[in-house]
């Protein structure tokens, strides 16, 4: 029995599949948010119970999901594992391929980890815990911008002195890649091919765009960090570098400090106090002023950047919503796409309200722009990735 375990440890949530021969056999998932944590397992696809774990079950999951595995006889022992595939979102031309988890990956993971403070302290509790527990397996790191290392260099660049590039590595690598190219395969059971200009925004706790040409990213929202660009739940996004500085000088920050405050206390947790859309939607339901004024901001920069990639890319055939805010809600689909029938955009509120839980298309008929809810899997492309690599000679 050869098992592939898969982690996805996500800046709100983990979640954990196990697979033997392309089936997932066991997927649990832990969500977090301010107040709550949530645990659900489902066996061969079935769901089979929903918890509130604590805080230290949270915390040292992967030994929950072992004895778990071990009781419900997916496994006969933890030799039965023989692949792990962790995502990794760091920045870096490094980590910007998929790669074995060795001591120089988690060296250089080390050095990144005030860049994205969401992410990496997470993912390196997970390698540790896990070299721990299952110490036989071979153990990969699956890149979450390898997808975007297609962007040309003009798109890729920052405008500083070419040196500082070089030495410091300093580029626009870009995230949600695994999400991605997770999209781009499933766009040809919706649309019967991967549309030449199509743009996919991802819209969960983290957020952004990707401007694709051919099936290929040509530009993305995020850039060096995973903080960057879009509004997102507790991460401000794009700020210009003054207006960083003079918040250090005020509040006397350093540059661990600015990092966190911009990537834990921005977005929409700093607009509204919450960073969960599903509550910010139902008070904007009841008319509250501050999620109005902070939904309004959401969207307003949500349709520049996609402005901004019909420009990139030289018009526009399709877009695809995914990722589980986005996946979940009609409501914000509604918001994100309201009033861009001038570029094309048109959907149809029936098609759009009838489509939950299932991949499907919500433009009218006649639409110049075809519009697709497609859920990310990215569990099946992790998959893809950790089953068929092979350890360089």
């Amino acid at each position: 029995m050869a098992i592939t375990l898969l982690i996805n440890p996500g800046s709100s949530s983990k979640k954990y599949s196990l697979i033997e021969d392309g089936r997932v056999v066991m997927d649990m998932r832990f969500e977090r948010d301010a107040e709550n944590i949530k645990f659900c397992l489902q066996l061969n696809g079935r769901e089979q119970k929903c918890e509130d774990p604590t805080l230290e079950q949270y915390n040292t999951a992967i030994r929950f999901v072992l004895d778990t595995a071990l009781r419900e006889k997916i496994i006969k022992n933890l030799q039965d594992i023989t692949r792990v595939g962790i995502r990794i979102v760091a920045p870096g031309t490094f980590f910007q391929s998929h790669r074995l988890i060795d001591g120089l990956f988690i060296h250089k993971l080390r050095e990144r980890e005030p860049v994205a403070p969401l992410h990496i302290p997470p993912t390196l509790r997970e390698v540790e815990l896990v070299k721990m527990e299952l110490p036989q397996a071979m153990l990969v790191g699956v890149s979450d911008s390898a997808f975007h290392s297609t962007m040309p260099t003009y798109a890729r660049d920052y405008s500083i002195e070419l040196k500082d590039t070089d030495m410091y590595d300093i580029h626009r690598f870009g995230y949600h890649g695994i999400s991605n190219a997770s999209v781009v395969r499933r766009t040809v059971s919706v649309f019967s091919e991967i549309p030449a200009r199509m743009v996919i925004c991802h819209v969960g706790s983290g957020v952004s765009m990707t401007a694709v040409h051919n099936g290929e990213s040509i530009d993305t929202t995020m850039g060096f960090s995973p903080g960057s660009g879009l509004v997102m739940g507790s991460r401000a996004g794009d700020i210009e570098s003054g207006a960083l500085l003079e918040l250090m000088r005020a509040k006397n920050l350093h540059l661990f400090d600015a990092q966190t405050y911009i990537q834990t206390r921005g977005g929409l947790k700093g607009l509204t106090g919450e960073a969960d859309f599903r509550h910010i939607l139902e008070r904007l339901s009841q008319n509250d002023e501050v999620a109005t004024e902070a939904m309004n901001l959401f969207v307003y920069h949500f349709q520049k950047a996609l402005g901004g990639f019909v420009v990139a890319l030289g018009g526009l055939d399709a877009i695809v919503l995914t990722a589980t805010a986005v996946e979940r809600s009609t409501t914000l689909r509604t918001l994100l796409l309201k009033n861009l029938e001038w570029a094309g955009i048109n959907i149809d509120n029936t098609k759009n309200d009838a489509l939950v839980g299932h991949d499907g298309i919500i433009n009218v008929a006649d639409s110049k722009v075809k519009v697709a809810v497609i859920r990310t899997n990215e569990i099946d492309e992790m998959y893809r990735v950790t089953n068929d690599f092979l350890v360089p000679e």
